[in-house]
């Protein structure tokens, strides 16, 4: 079969398929919700492109069941690896919002929507930011700046609703379940530090 989508091009995959590489790299992932003729490409071409994907020291991360497909960079480290994804760091509020995100999530029942008010996520933050003080100003923007990080990066997805946000289903799967309940526990006896 002839994939040459002009007279020079040398590439091996389907114009549907490349479209699908390139926005598994740009990421920060492929959702079934807001992309699905390209989840779909990436579900059913997966051994493919997965293939593409090793050449560039990336793996690649399909969920059917939650709809999300991303990658990540190998978890070994080899001769003449190199990075190619951008990495976001966290803040500490950011951590709090993330793991705030997730708890609603996981105990959502998968085959469901999971949304949440803005304002209630964001008193749910408060009892951490115990350095900001009775500074409700300081606080609120602590958390915008969170919040905010989590909509560019849609961790969040607005919905017709004002002020209500989908969560990514892409957090179920992006952090493990022992990875979560460390970070939980320091946060929990950071909040007992502080009572």
């Amino acid at each position: 079969m002839d994939n040459k989508l002009y007279d020079a091009d040398t590439g091996t995959l389907t114009g549907t398929q490349r479209r699908a590489l390139a926005e598994l790299i740009r990421g920060p992932y492929i959702s079934n919700l807001n992309k699905p003729e390209v989840f779909q490409t990436v579900s059913a071409s997966r051994e493919l492109l997965a293939q593409q994907l090793d050449n560039l020291f990336l793996t690649l991360i399909v969920d059917d069941n939650a709809g999300v497909a991303y990658v990540k960079a190998w978890d070994e480290n080899v001769a003449d690896q190199r990075a190619l994804l951008r990495t976001m760091s966290l803040t500490f509020m950011d951590t709090v919002v993330i793991l705030h995100l997730r708890r609603e999530l996981v105990t959502t029942n998968p085959n469901e929507r999971t949304i949440v008010d803005e304002g209630e996520v964001f008193e749910a933050t408060l009892p951490y930011q115990g350095a900001a003080g009775t500074d409700h100003s300081a606080r609120r923007k602590k958390f915008d700046a969170a919040w905010n990080k989590m909509k560019n990066n849609s961790i969040v997805i607005k919905t017709p609703t004002d002020g209500r946000f989908e969560v990514s289903p892409v957090l179920r799967i992006i952090f493990s379940a022992e990875e979560i309940a460390t970070v939980t526990e320091a946060f929990e006896k950071l909040l007992e530090e502080h009572a």
